[in-house]
C-alpha cells in the first residue's frame, strides 16, 4: 500500500515538473516588437533648448468672437514667452499681423459693443518677430514670436462646437463657412481639397464626455475604470464604440486630418479627450497610421493664454518645418491645467531631452528635465510609473516584454512636474498581429435634435441678413 502511494506521489511530481517546464517554455517565448518612434527624425535636436518651440495654433481675436483685439492677444503670447503663434479665428484665415484679415459680417457685433478690431503696423510686426518689441512687454526670451499664417477654425456657426482647425490654407474657400451641426467631415474635406491639413478641436465639448456623474453597478457600488478611478458617465461616453468610430471615420478617410486636441484651454469640457485619444489609437494604429495629440489654449481672453500649448521640435522655424512636424508628430502636448484645476505652477514645463529606442531589447527610454515622474500608458491604462528624479531630471525605461498582456499596439508617456504635464505621441508597438486588432464596429451618426433644427433656422436668418445688408460683407 505504501509503495502504491509512493508511486502515485512520484507520478504526480513528475507530471508537475513536466508541465512546469512546458509552462516556462511557453512563457519564455518572446514577442519581437517592431517599434515606430514618431520622434526618430528629431532625436538629435531634443537636447538643445533652441530646438524646442513653445507653440499655440488655436487662438482668437475680435476679428471673430474673442473680447480682445489681435494686437493684445499677440502681445500676451509674446509676454508669456511663446515662440510660435497662429491666430485661427472662426471662419477667418490668419494672416501676417500687420495685415487686416477678412471681415466676416457675423462678428461685426464686436466693434458695435466697443471691442476694437486692430492689427499692428509693419514696424511693430517686424519688431515682435525679431524679439525687439518692448512696448509694455515682459518677455524674458531674446528670440521673437513667429507668426504662423494660414490657420482657421472651420464651421463658424455651430452651436454644438463641431469645430475643425485647418492649416496652410492658401485660398479663402473655408472662410465664412457656417457649417452644419455634427458635421466634421465636410470641413475636413474642404481643407483637404485646398491642400491643407487639419485636426479635430475639443471633441469632448461636442460629445459631452466631461460629464462627472458617477456610474453605479446593480448593487449600488461605484464602478471603476481600468485605472482604478471612479467611473463617470463621461468616461462611458468617451469609450463608447459608436462614438469612437464616429471620430475614427474622418481620420480613416483623410490622411490630412492628423488627430485631435487632447488638451484645450482649462480642460473643463474636454477632460475626457485623453480617454477618447487612447480609444482612437487602439482603433486607428492597427490600420496603419497614428493619431497625433494636439494641445491649444483656444484663447479668447488674456487669462486663457498660458493654459496649454505644444512643444514643437524644429531644426529652425519655418512654415515648411512646421508642416513637417505636424504631419510627423514631432511635438509634445503640454498643459498647466487638468479638469479645470491648475497643475502647473512654474513656467518650466516637463521637457523631453532624450529618447532612445532599442528594438533588440524591446525598450524605450525617455529622459526629461523639470520632471518629477514619468508614466507609461497603453490602451488608456497606466502600466508603469517611475518617480526617481534628480534635480528635476527623470529617466524612465519601459521594457515591452514585461507588459505583453497590457500592450495592444502602442505605448505613450506622460511626464509630470511643477510646470504641468507633457504628453508624448504614441510609440507604435507592432507584435505582428495588427490585422487581428482592426475594429470594424459601425459608427454612430450625429443625432437630429432640437439644437440641429434651431441652428438650421439660425443659419437661414443669417443668410437673409447677409442679403439685406451686403455692405457688411465688404
Amino acid at each position: 500500500m505504501k509503495r502504491n502511494i509512493f508511486k502515485v506521489l512520484s507520478l504526480i511530481m513528475a507530471l508537475s515538473m513536466i508541465f512546469g517546464v512546458m509552462q516556462i517554455s511557453v512563457s519564455a517565448v518572446a514577442i519581437d516588437y517592431k517599434i515606430t518612434n514618431p520622434y526618430e527624425s528629431v532625436m538629435h535636436l531634443l537636447g538643445n533648448d533652441d530646438n524646442h518651440y513653445k507653440t499655440n495654433l488655436h487662438t482668437h481675436s475680435t476679428y471673430s468672437d474673442a473680447t480682445i483685439p489681435l494686437t493684445e492677444m499677440v502681445k500676451e503670447h509674446y509676454n508669456q514667452d511663446f515662440d510660435v503663434l497662429g491666430i485661427a479665428d472662426h471662419g477667418v484665415i490668419g494672416r501676417d499681423w500687420d495685415q487686416k484679415p477678412t471681415i466676416i459680417p457675423l462678428y461685426q457685433y464686436n466693434p458695435l459693443i466697443g471691442n476694437k478690431q486692430e492689427h499692428f503696423t509693419t514696424e511693430e510686426f517686424e519688431a515682435i518677430v525679431a524679439g525687439t518689441y518692448t512696448d509694455g512687454t515682459s518677455r524674458t526670451k531674446t528670440n521673437g514670436l513667429q507668426c504662423f499664417t494660414g490657420a482657421i477654425e472651420g464651421n463658424m456657426l455651430v452651436l454644438q462646437k463641431n469645430h475643425v482647425n485647418g492649416y496652410f490654407m492658401n485660398d479663402n474657400r473655408t472662410e465664412g463657412v457656417l457649417g452644419d451641426e455634427g458635421d466634421f467631415d465636410t470641413m475636413i474635406q474642404m481643407i483637404d481639397e485646398a491642400g491643407g491639413i487639419s485636426h479635430i478641436n475639443h471633441p469632448g465639448d461636442w460629445l459631452g464626455s466631461a460629464n462627472g456623474e458617477l456610474v453605479y453597478d446593480e448593487d449600488g457600488n461605484v464602478m471603476l475604470t481600468p485605472n482604478g478611478d471612479e467611473m463617470t458617465v463621461g468616461y462611458q461616453i468617451a469609450t463608447d464604440s459608436g462614438n469612437v468610430q464616429f471620430f475614427a471615420k474622418p481620420l480613416r478617410k483623410y490622411k490630412s486630418c492628423l488627430g485631435i486636441e487632447v488638451y484645450n484651454a482649462f480642460d473643463r469640457p474636454t477632460s475626457g479627450d485623453r480617454v477618447l485619444w487612447d480609444e482612437l489609437l487602439k482603433v486607428i494604429i492597427p490600420e496603419g497610421r497614428n493619431v497625433w495629440g494636439f494641445a491649444n489654449n483656444d484663447a479668447h481672453v488674456n487669462e486663457d493664454v498660458d493654459t496649454c500649448f505644444m512643444d514643437f521640435i524644429l531644426p529652425e522655424y519655418s512654415q515648411a518645418n512646421m508642416r513637417t512636424a505636424m504631419e510627423n508628430g514631432t511635438f509634445f502636448a503640454v498643459s498647466r491645467y487638468e479638469r479645470g484645476e491648475r497643475i502647473g505652477t512654474t513656467k518650466e514645463y516637463p521637457t523631453v531631452t532624450g529618447i532612445e529606442v532599442n528594438e533588440e531589447n524591446d525598450t524605450i527610454t525617455i529622459t526629461s528635465k523639470n520632471t518629477d515622474s514619468i508614466k507609461w500608458i497603453a490602451d488608456g491604462v497606466v502600466i508603469q510609473t517611475d518617480t526617481i528624479s534628480i534635480d528635476g531630471v527623470c529617466q524612465s525605461t519601459i521594457k515591452l516584454q514585461n507588459y505583453t498582456e497590457d500592450i495592444s499596439c502602442y505605448v505613450r508617456a506622460e511626464l509630470a512636474g511643477e510646470g504641468g504635464k507633457t504628453l508624448t505621441q504614441a510609440f507604435v508597438c507592432d507584435a505582428g498581429d495588427m490585422e487581428s486588432l482592426i475594429d470594424r464596429s459601425p459608427f454612430t451618426p450625429a443625432p437630429i435634435d432640437f439644437v440641429t433644427v434651431f441652428r438650421k433656422i439660425l443659419k437661414t436668418v443669417y443668410n437673409v441678413f447677409l442679403g439685406i445688408i451686403p455692405e457688411l460683407g465688404k
